[in-house]
């Protein structure tokens, strides 16, 4: 998992696999590589990036590790360190906003109160409180300009350079912000939950991104089975820029094999030889004849053997007296 070697703050993906039998999740860990740190030249948040393997169409969470104290980890001066810098840490509020595919998708809000990490994003949620949509990786729609014909202005090819750029990435902004907990306005629509996002839209096959076989979005909407709570954190001030950047680049396992991001597995074929009957019949009967068997089975002697035999039974055995005689030599 990426993770901020000044704080500690840390973030990964899991996707969710429903069992066929019961619907029980599994949430099993991408796996991650090249993990780097870089600084955005125009904001100044840090920015901490990995690659994972894209995966087929699956639900996916995002979750995230940061603690109250983590912006001012990050930021205290060098000639502060162990129990002196704890000391002089102060805690914030956080706001986390939430982009898939270049698109913004929702956020959330975090008090220093009340902090609840590891904080697991599974779906993003109406300002009401009454509908969902949840996290989902989904196959790219490609499709042929000369063949496609734009019926309407919502179904047509995403030509917006931000979102074809953005392609094959999560980024989750970190901001530090002031909350303060008061009842939830009533008949609130968000405008973020009629977001289109890329596993709903329709791309050139002749994009520099087509090689990408899959997309991040939301499912459709799904209403909430329980009543919405009645209040809610409400920002009063955030800060413009975002400190802590946390950046996931997916790409197919082909893509991450022709750049040597990870070993591709090589798979030997055997060669089976084909055993031909009647030769292997013959092979047994010389074989047999080899060894001096015949039909019968039973064994033929040589006029050789039989000279050693009679040699055998003409020699007469030397006898040894142990009586003691003093005739003996």
């Amino acid at each position: 998992m990426p993770t901020n070697a000044a704080s500690g703050a840390w973030c990964s993906i899991n996707l969710i696999q429903l069992s066929p039998t019961d619907q029980t999740p599994t949430k099993i860990p991408c796996q991650e590589y090249k993990h780097e740190t870089k600084t955005d030249t125009k904001t100044g948040a840090i920015q901490e990036i990995v690659t994972i393997e894209s995966q087929d169409a699956s639900p996916f969470e995002i979750v995230i590790n940061i603690q109250p104290a983590t912006y001012s980890f990050m930021n205290r001066p060098l000639s502060h360190s162990g129990s002196e810098a704890n000391q002089l840490s102060i805690q914030d509020d956080y706001c986390f906003e939430y982009s898939l595919d270049g698109i913004c998708i929702g956020h959330s809000r975090h008090s220093k109160t009340k902090p609840k990490f590891p904080y697991h994003v599974t779906k993003i949620s109406s300002s009401d409180g009454s509908t969902y949509r949840s996290l989902q990786f989904a196959k790219v729609n490609l499709v042929d300009p000369d063949d496609y014909q734009e019926e309407n202005q919502v179904d047509k090819i995403c030509n917006d350079e931000n979102v074809i750029k953005s392609l094959g990435t999560i980024r989750v902004d970190v901001f530090r912000a002031t909350l303060v907990y008061q009842p939830k306005p009533a008949n609130t629509h968000s405008e973020l939950m009629d977001v289109m996002t890329t596993n709903q839209m329709k791309f050139s096959e002749r994009s520099k991104k087509a090689c990408l076989s899959t997309t991040a979005g939301l499912t459709e909407q799904s209403n909430y089975t329980s009543p919405p709570p009645l209040t809610k954190w409400r920002t009063i001030r955030q800060d413009p820029e975002p400190f802590l950047q946390f950046i996931f680049k997916y790409k197919p396992r082909s893509i991450l094999e022709t750049e040597g991001t990870i070993t591709s597995v090589v798979i030997t074929a055997t060669t089976v030889e084909k055993i031909d009957s009647e030769k292997e019949d013959e092979s047994k009967k010389k074989k047999k004849r080899e060894n001096g068997i015949n039909k019968n089975n039973k064994r033929i002697k040589t006029e050789d053997e039989d000279k050693k035999i009679v040699h055998k039974k003409d020699k007469k055995p030397r006898i040894v007296n142990l009586t003691g005689s003093d005739n003996d030599i």
